[in-house]
């Protein structure tokens, strides 16, 4: 995270967590999607838990996700690169504001950060990347009868950058590529509340597309789309 958007960040969470009105919880997120690259395409499932944190008020918040650097399970394996086992972690972190009478539409700033290393066996090569880049974010949350409720949240990191690193293990020299990105995510859910807990159902889409600077050619491209199962414990 660039110092300065990680420092505003941080210390908005210090101020607002001082007197909590939010919620802690944990998002399940399975996907179904293809990853290309220069070497082909690949479709496959994968799911993982995405930790959630959100404190403040009626007219401003901040709020946290993220999935610490592990393993996807196995998948097939490839001529280009063998039986590659990527890892890869994420965080998305924003500060927002209601930006109606009814705090139900709320715009953000914040911040993305993808980890990834994937070793390529057939390359003999391992290679791990960190992008990062401003995320922009719209959430909406609109009540529904009794203790139900509907959200909606579209975020964008239009420019992702970092540095592809490919780490040999035969001896030959190791080489740095230059990398720019691109990500879009967006979910739709219902939602209840019973006591502090709140439980929601939904889907959730992920768009993330790389290009390398210094050739333009593509890098990684991944688009998945699947279910979502949320729980929450509200902060009073």
């Amino acid at each position: 995270m660039k110092p300065r958007i990680a420092l505003a960040l941080m210390t908005l969470l210090g101020t607002l967590a001082a007197t909590p009105r939010g919620y802690v919880g944990v998002q399940v997120l399975t996907i179904v999607g293809m990853h290309s690259d220069a070497a082909g395409s690949q479709n496959g499932i994968g799911a993982g838990p995405l930790l959630q944190a959100r404190f403040g008020g009626r007219r401003f918040a901040a709020q946290i996700e993220g999935i610490p650097v592990v393993g996807i399970p196995r998948q097939r394996a490839s001529a280009a690169y063998g039986q590659a086992t990527p890892s890869v972690g994420i965080f998305n972190g924003e500060a927002f504001a209601a930006i109606d009478r009814d705090a139900s539409l709320w715009f953000g700033l914040g911040e993305t950060i993808y980890n990834q290393r994937t070793p390529l066996p057939a390359q003999n090569q391992t290679v791990s990347s960190r992008l990062a880049g401003l995320r922009y974010a719209l959430a909406y949350h609109g009540k529904l009868r009794g203790n139900r409720f509907v959200e909606g949240f579209f975020g964008a990191a239009p420019f992702l950058s970092g540095t592809d690193h490919y780490v040999t293990d035969n001896g030959a020299p190791n080489v740095d590529k230059p990398e720019r990105a691109s990500e879009i995510d967006a979910s739709l859910a219902y939602g209840w509340q019973r006591n502090n807990t709140q439980w929601l159902v939904g889907i959730r889409t992920v768009n993330f597309a790389a290009r390398f600077i210094n050739t333009g050619e593509p890098a990684d491209r991944n688009v998945g789309v699947g279910p979502i199962v949320e729980w929450r414990r509200l902060l009073r």
